[in-house]
């Protein structure tokens, strides 16, 4: 919701396994206080994690395309199935 009063401005990297772990949090956050809350992502990719940077490029062109929230959403849920390979 463009028009909440508190903004969550999310420093991330889609590669990073405690960036994972506080997936699900942030999603019970916006779930509880929705309109309340919004979030800014902000790509965060680090230097060892070699598939990091290429994530956050498809992800803009994801967002290019409308869907940058789902795509977050499908690589933190299946971090564990591309992250190692």
């Amino acid at each position: 919701d463009a028009s909440a009063p508190v903004t969550i401005v999310e420093f991330s990297d889609f590669q990073c396994p405690f960036c994972e772990k506080a997936f699900p949090v942030m999603q019970q956050v916006m779930k509880e206080y929705k309109g309340k809350v919004k979030v800014a992502y902000r790509h965060f990719p680090l230097d060892f994690h070699p598939r990091a940077q290429k994530t956050a490029e498809a992800a803009e062109c994801a967002r290019d395309q409308g869907k940058f929230w789902q795509f977050h959403e499908q690589l933190f849920k299946e971090q564990s199935d591309w992250s190692s390979l």
